[in-house]
Order: structure tokens, then C-alpha cells, then sequence
């Protein structure tokens, strides 16, 4: 069941490049003070870079065993990380392709579609109440907004409890509930590196 979770968030994090809100340029001199949404808007900003380390952490709840994979974003290219599993997706040219680590070498393969491609969602400032200077939580009627998300795995029935936390420059972490089964599955997803992360395809 984790490995369905995985997967689901694995197409959630290539997506959080598309989360990032257009900006409007100022057609004046006037230097106004940021307005609430312009502060939560800017904490995406860094998302157009696509340069950051994701960490993606699954704890059950019954057992409070926890699984981590290891997200790596640099432009064009993604590495996935979990335990001995390491691939790298490249999106630089018209057809994708999958770099899977067999042994001492990678197989390659193409993809159908590229990581990043293959859904859309962002945030929204409306969809969120502020909780303090540091975090925002998903007001509760807005999780039938994730349900795309629930069609992704059999068996998860609901995604909620959703907040988000940000520091002075940036999003860090995502953090909800997947209810799969009889089970509730607490993901935090934490942001860090951001632009410092360098990725080079295996050859």
C-alpha cells in the first residue's frame, strides 16, 4: 500500500513547479507593502528554478514506522531515491527518458510522457487560512480539491488535514493525511537546498 502512497506523491512533488502563481509587474514607482496574498504567492516563486532537494516521509499511524525517498530537482532533470531504487528522469528533449540504476550501470528507456507532464496543481492563497507567520492550513472544505489526487491509488479514500509551512524565503514543507483502507498515513513533505542542488545523468 505505501508503494501506491509513493507513487501518488512521487507525481504530486514533480508537479509543484506548476504551483507557481503569475506575478504582475508594477507600472509605477509607487513601492507598496506586499499584501497577505503576495507574501504567500512569493513563497513559490522559487519553484519556476525547479533546483531543490525533496524529501518525502510516510508514517502509519498504527505502526509509527516511517518510509523516506529522496526527491532531486535540477531543471530538466529529476533523481528518485528510495533505498536501493535510484533513477534519474531527463526532460531536456522531445521524448523523456528513464535512467534506472541495475547494478554498477543504468539502463535506459523512454517514457511516454514526462515526470513533470503528467498532472497539474497549485496552491491557491483563498484556499488556505494563516495559522501564523510560518504556516497556512487548508481550510476543510477545500480538500475536494485534492480528490484528482485520491484517483491516482486504489484504496485511498481522502486526503486531508493539509498545511503548508514557509520560512522568510520559501516553502518548506507540505504536510496532510492519506486515509488508505482502515489506515491514516501522515506524509510531510520538506523542501531544502533550494538552488544549490546539481544533478548529472548517469552515461
Amino acid at each position: 500500500m505505501k508503494k501506491m502512497i509513493l507513487l501518488m506523491l512521487f507525481v504530486i512533488s514533480l508537479l509543484l513547479v506548476g504551483c507557481t502563481p503569475a506575478t504582475e509587474e508594477e507600472e509605477d514607482d509607487i513601492v507598496l507593502e506586499p499584501t497577505a496574498q503576495e507574501i504567500f504567492e512569493e513563497k513559490f516563486e522559487f519553484l519556476v528554478e525547479n533546483n531543490y532537494e525533496l524529501e518525502i516521509k510516510i508514517r502509519d499511524h498504527q505502526t509509527l514506522k516511517d518510509t523516506v525517498v529522496m526527491m532531486y530537482f535540477d531543471g530538466d532533470v529529476v533523481q528518485y531515491v528510495d533505498a536501493d531504487y535510484i533513477a534519474y528522469y531527463d526532460n531536456s528533449g522531445t521524448q523523456s527518458k528513464m535512467y534506472v540504476k541495475q547494478g554498477d550501470t543504468y539502463a535506459v528507456s523512454n517514457v511516454s510522457s514526462g515526470p513533470s507532464g503528467l498532472l497539474y496543481y497549485g496552491f491557491e492563497f483563498a484556499q488556505f487560512t494563516k495559522n501564523n507567520e510560518t504556516s497556512y492550513i487548508m481550510i476543510a472544505d477545500q480538500h475536494s480539491t485534492l480528490e484528482s489526487f485520491i484517483a491516482l491509488g486504489d484504496g485511498v479514500s481522502s486526503i486531508d488535514s493539509l498545511q503548508i509551512r514557509v520560512n522568510e524565503t520559501h516553502l518548506t514543507e507540505v504536510i496532510f493525511n492519506v486515509v488508505v483502507g482502515e489506515t491514516t498515513y501522515l506524509v510531510t513533505m520538506t523542501i531544502s537546498n533550494v538552488g544549490q542542488v546539481e544533478l548529472v545523468l548517469p552515461v
